[in-house]
């Protein structure tokens, strides 16, 4: 028998770790395939099917044949309707040369990264963050560095929190609002001055905003642009149709942001993945410009069970948590339940998974340790008996 060769791997890819999220999720699978009955408050994603009209257009699209490849950046029609989407929203103008279609949110932040970051540049991470912001960032070459929200303070992010982590090798600062995990969505005031700070300081602000249309209370969704178009300049939006419209598997994204850097993405993205999925493009374009009913049913539905899960939460010994006002995530801190056999949120969400079969993702995935992150886009009924299995739990710690 011929000796194994082992041939190393990149050092690019040796350094990133697995994400959490879908770790919990296999997790999930796993304890399922063995007969066991898991309650999973893992996913990110909505637990509703795409509307009907958006399948309608994606069944069509099939039906007329628009199943070739399509341009990289997206079918006309679809960049078209993005554009018109944000300039009515934002009150500038965007172009369609100033949008990209791409195959999930998650693809369109990659390319933004690979295509603005050198070797050793800097971009701002709050905390928390979302899973894939920093492997995405060191997998660009660009070297993530993170400021802390304040709990006391809702997770805001303002200024000041910044302002001392910016440097001569700062390139971008990450903006998720509404934020996953936290649900915290940046007012109008904050904004402004971190535009400012931005324009002052010649960066670009990369706004996360896939949860755009999942904010309650009459809370308001905001970018840099709020100051005026002179903050177009430095201003990245990234935008997805998985949460909103229900259609995590379509794989559709979308960025907009100045020309220069549409252009360096698209043809990145030329030589990577190509178009996203032509079938969905068309079911997507349906979805921005079709019926936005369904939007607001599943807003209404997340609302209330926002408001069903956090005082259950809040009644848990040890558990405190910020009510979130975006997304569908509540994100209690678990501090006081940690101990010397449970030292960290990790150890905790595995000791949950064995002890009460409830899965969720531990704070330190998402850069704070002494959290647990819980979906709430799951049923009312799976969310009240995980909620009594996780108290049952806890009270053990007691």
């Amino acid at each position: 028998m011929s000796e194994t060769i082992s041939i190393p791997l990149s050092k690019r890819v040796g350094g990133i770790g697995p994400s959490a999220t879908l770790a919990a999720s296999e997790r999930a699978n796993q304890l399922r395939a063995q007969g066991v009955d898991v309650l999973d408050l893992g996913p990110g994603q909505p637990d509703f099917d795409t509307p009907e009209h958006i399948r309608d257009a994606g069944v069509r699209a099939i039906r007329e044949g628009r199943t070739r490849y399509t341009p990289a950046a997206g079918i006309p029609d679809l960049r078209e309707a993005i554009a018109d989407m944000y300039s009515h929203r934002e009150g500038v103008v965007y172009r369609p040369n100033e949008v990209m279609v791409t195959a999930g949110g998650k693809q369109g932040l990659f390319n933004i990264f690979a295509a603005v970051l050198n070797p050793g540049d800097e971009v701002i991470v709050p905390t928390p963050y979302w899973v894939s912001f920093p492997e995405q960032i060191k997998l660009a070459g660009g070297i993530p560095v993170y400021v802390d929200t304040e709990e006391s303070d809702a997770f805001s992010l303002r200024a000041e929190t910044i302002l001392d982590a910016v440097t001569d090798r700062t390139r971008m600062v990450v903006l998720n609002t509404p934020s996953n995990p936290s649900g915290a969505v940046i007012g109008r005031e904050q904004m402004q001055d971190l535009a400012r700070l931005a324009i002052e300081r010649g960066i670009y602000l990369l706004v996360d905003e896939c949860y755009a249309a999942l904010i309650y209370d009459g809370a308001e969704h905001v970018t840099p642009l709020v100051v005026g178009p002179e903050a177009q300049n430095i201003t990245i939006l990234c935008g997805s149709c998985s949460k909103a419209y229900a259609m995590t598997g379509w794989r559709i994204g979308y960025v907009a942001a100045p020309a220069p850097l549409i252009k360096a993405c698209s043809s990145l993205q030329g030589h990577s993945t190509s178009n996203a999925t032509s079938i969905s493009q068309y079911a997507a374009l349906e979805a921005i410009t079709g019926d936005q009913t369904p939007v607001r049913q599943m807003l209404t539905t997340f609302a209330e069970r926002r408001d069903a899960v956090i005082p259950r939460i809040r009644e848990i010994p040890g558990m405190t948590t910020v009510e979130p006002r975006g997304a569908f995530y509540a994100f209690p801190n678990i501090s006081e339940l940690l101990n010397d056999e449970l030292p960290t949120s990790a150890d905790f969400a595995t000791w949950l998974i064995d002890e009460c079969h409830v899965v969720t993702v531990p704070g330190t995935a998402f850069g704070r340790d002494g959290h647990l992150r819980l979906s709430y886009a799951t049923s009312m009924s799976v969310l009240e008996e995980a909620l009594d299995r996780i108290a049952a739990a806890c009270e053990k710690l007691a």
